[in-house]
């Protein structure tokens, strides 16, 4: 489909998506040779600019993290008139104040990694513990990555 410009529709989407899709997402394409191409995998495939990628959920209300909203659009046909007027003024910030959209873009991808870093922070503290041997209270890497979230998550909240 890449190759020949030919529409590709990923049907029964979950909420996760495979990390292998990055590259098609991003359009992270480049040129070799006089042609475009984009990496998939370990291979280099040939790039036409008629390929179009649409991806369907049957989810009632799926939630993405940030960033996969930032890499695509979503089209929401379950929408109420609510979610629609903050659609539509979303759509009116973006063309009226295109820096305001950059910024929400930026926190909302802050706010992901904030998440994304808590959530590491608490399988690092996890994994201590349960690898720990004798007092807990003399375990000083524990102490220490205890301490270390203690702080990265205070930071995180004041923001």
């Amino acid at each position: 489909c890449i190759r020949g410009g030919i529409p590709l529709l990923l049907e029964d989407l979950g909420e996760e998506l495979d990390p292998a899709l990055e590259p098609v997402l991003m359009k992270q394409l480049f040129t070799q040779g006089g042609r475009k191409l984009i990496r998939l995998g370990e291979q280099d495939i040939d790039y036409d600019e008629n390929f179009r990628f649409y991806m369907t959920t049957k989810l009632p209300n799926p939630h993405y993290l940030p960033d996969v909203c930032i890499k695509a659009t979503i089209i929401n046909f379950m929408i109420t008139l609510d979610g629609l007027e903050d659609q539509l003024l979303g759509d009116v910030v973006r063309k009226e104040r295109p820096d305001l959209e950059q910024a929400k873009d930026k926190l909302v991808v802050s706010m992901a990694n904030d998440k994304k870093q808590l959530s590491e922070l608490q399988e690092k503290v996890l994994k201590l513990l349960k690898e720990a041997e004798g007092m807990i209270l003399d375990n000083e890497p524990l102490i220490n990555t205890l301490q270390q979230s203690k702080v990265t998550s205070s930071m995180i909240n004041k923001r």
